[in-house]
């Protein structure tokens, strides 16, 4: 038959030490659960996108995007990225402790060698989401002889230079704008900023680098656009310069005026 026992003060707070253990440890390794789910889910999506060969047709697999988007009730970017992240990782997803922000960050890196060294960095040393973007803004060195380079190289020239309206900024690196084509023919196409990658608008982040794009072209009195290439979704890749002063020139706004794609490289945003 049991016994009557009395914690000791001693015994009684081990108690409360052991569970309050059990209670994190579960927490931690529920947690962890969600978050594999999560990434296996965003894999499985991307891979499913990708069987479909939509990147075959350009103009056809962006309106499916928009469409499934739109559909699905889910960013456009968030599709996008699993698509990306399915190609970064063929064989299926890592077994670590990395977050999908993590892995949202990791996919700006297009090289592989380079994209596997912060992955490890990342889960050697327990690296949150803030420290890995650090590294990759600061350029942590993969490569000794490498020497780490912040500036993105500002175009000088090429034909396709025009004058532009900004009709909406859609997230932090895509833009719907009116192009002045000359001889009064105008185009309203969609945008893409050159090596620049923000967060999707559901995403930490991603409601800041809008609210930053929207004000900077708010203020803006002259913009010049530069396109480089049309990208798998049938965007205009390309950069942005603007001037607020409405006497610039727009071919002078484009060699001296403020470059948009640079100003989200600083803020921790480069592709």
């Amino acid at each position: 038959m049991p016994t009557n026992t009395v914690l000791s003060l001693s015994s009684f707070n081990k108690l409360v030490t052991d569970i309050r253990g059990l209670i994190t440890g579960g927490r931690q390794e529920a947690q962890r659960a969600t978050n594999n789910a999560l990434i296996s889910t965003y894999w499985k999506v991307g891979e499913r996108i990708i069987s479909e060969n939509l990147t075959e047709n350009a103009g056809y697999g962006d309106a499916v995007m928009d469409k499934l988007a739109e559909s699905l009730d889910i960013d456009r970017s968030t599709l996008v990225r699993s698509v990306q992240f399915a190609k970064a990782y063929p064989r299926g997803v890592p077994q670590n402790d990395l977050t999908w922000s993590h892995y949202r960050l990791l996919l700006t890196v297009q090289n592989d060698k380079e994209r596997r060294f912060y992955q490890d960095q990342a889960e050697k040393n327990n690296w949150t989401r803030e420290q890995l973007a650090k590294a990759i803004e600061t350029e942590v060195v993969v490569d000794p002889n490498k020497k780490p380079t912040k500036q993105l190289k500002r175009p000088t020239g090429g034909p396709f230079i025009y004058r532009a309206e900004i009709l909406k900024v859609i997230d932090g690196d895509t833009l719907l704008v009116r192009l002045d084509l000359g001889f009064q023919v105008l185009k309203d196409q969609r945008i893409r900023l050159a090596e620049i990658d923000t967060p999707s608008l559901k995403e930490d982040g991603g409601p800041e680098a809008l609210e930053y794009v929207q004000t900077q072209m708010a203020k803006a009195k002259v913009v010049t656009i530069h396109t480089i290439k049309i990208d798998i979704y049938g965007r205009y890749v390309g950069h942005v310069f603007y001037s607020m002063n409405g006497d610039d020139d727009w071919e002078k706004v484009f060699t001296k005026g403020n470059w948009l794609n640079q100003e989200l490289a600083e803020r921790g945003h480069r592709l």
